[in-house]
């Protein structure tokens, strides 16, 4: 089949790896990165593009869809996360022949700041909608589309056991992630406890100086969704903090590196599993998670994976596992075997997806 897939498919996202996925699979695939456009103008420009939806930037996503499909004639249209795609573009590819399938892996109804007025009315126009987030489930049954159901999961070809000689990527926690407060309360109490723990990702680097600023506030405030927090520095906490994000091979380092992988959820919306729930034990590290429904189905705990309810269980496992190397690598191998064995990486998957996608259309 020949697919136009829609995404931001740039070096270390997912939308790239379920793109290559779909290739291993078979399918003749072309992509068309639709979040480069902004990545390329100003901020000013991309603030109110962003705030109004439309502009120039809008304009020059919604071209190059139709002009890489006008040349392509794909069958089939996989569109990720695609707030910015126009009604009449969909009606355009529809036109050429196409089927039309929208799939996001963040949540949807959830969070207004992840929505767009475009986005709202582009969804109606949809053939097959996938999604990921069960307690969306009414949500997209509203729009009265066929419907996919599609858990996260994991790249075999990146996140795989990727072990370094270089101690920077060496600890006893890792934990791979954006700051939120929930987080942060959870990750200063295992600093105190003197335990070895390194920290990647973005939007922590307010613990180093404690610094007040709007545009820290602006971010802070929508990451946080309502939950109380202030802007302060933690020396201890700060001290485990690695930098920004990390992507591809680097991403693979850092997880196999740490014994435990933290994988907490967010609170701003109710998630079951994230790409970390795969990610972690994927790459040989002992998963230490939220406990929720879909992780005990995903992973046996206590076998497979270890989970928590509280912040004195998180500190209490992690007390366990850090000394008891032969109980944690125990626990981490039969958690790798379960991601392979389970079949959840991205290509089976979308294997799963794609012909349940076919039998719609």
């Amino acid at each position: 089949m020949k697919i136009l897939f829609l995404g931001q498919i740039g070096e270390g996202q997912t939308s790239l790896m379920r793109m290559k996925a779909l290739r291993r699979l078979g399918h003749d695939v072309v992509g068309v990165h639709t979040t480069e456009a902004w990545t390329q103008a100003s901020w000013f420009a991309r603030q109110w593009q962003r705030r109004l939806q439309l502009g120039p930037i809008i304009d020059a996503i919604n071209a190059k869809v139709l002009a890489t499909a006008r040349q392509f004639q794909p069958d089939l249209v996989w569109a990720e996360k695609q707030e910015y795609v126009r009604v009449e573009t969909l009606l355009a590819l529809r036109k050429l022949g196409a089927r039309l399938v929208h799939f996001t892996p963040d949540p949807y109804f959830t969070l207004d700041w992840k929505r767009t007025r475009l986005m709202d009315a582009a969804m109606k126009e949809f053939d097959v909608l996938v999604y990921c987030k069960s307690y969306e489930q009414a949500g997209y049954e509203a729009l009265g589309k066929p419907l996919v159901y599609m858990p996260l999961g994991y790249c075999d070809e990146v996140h795989r056991p990727l072990p370094s000689n270089d101690p920077r990527w060496h600890c006893a926690l890792g934990f791979l992630g954006g700051w939120e407060p929930r987080r942060e309360e959870l990750l200063a109490q295992i600093a105190e406890a003197g335990l070895d723990l390194k920290i990647w990702g973005g939007y922590w680097d307010f613990l180093r100086d404690g610094r007040w600023t709007l545009r820290r506030k602006i971010i802070l405030d929508q990451l946080a969704g309502g939950e109380t927090y202030r802007i302060h520095c933690n020396q201890k906490l700060a001290a485990c903090l690695q930098g920004g994000e990390v992507y591809a091979d680097d991403y693979a380092r850092a997880l196999t590196g740490s014994k435990i992988g933290l994988g907490f959820l967010r609170n701003v919306c109710p998630d079951q599993h994230t790409t970390r729930t795969f990610e972690i034990p994927a790459c040989g590290s002992m998963l230490l998670a939220d406990r929720t429904r879909e992780h005990q189905e995903f992973f046996e705990e206590g076998k497979e994976a270890e989970f928590f309810d509280s912040v004195d269980e998180c500190v209490d496992k992690v007390k366990f596992y850090t000394p008891n190397e032969r109980a944690r690598s125990k626990v981490a191998q039969a958690g790798y075997q379960r991601c392979i064995d389970g079949h959840y990486a991205y290509v089976y998957r979308l294997a799963e997806a794609m012909n349940t996608v076919q039998a719609i259309i």
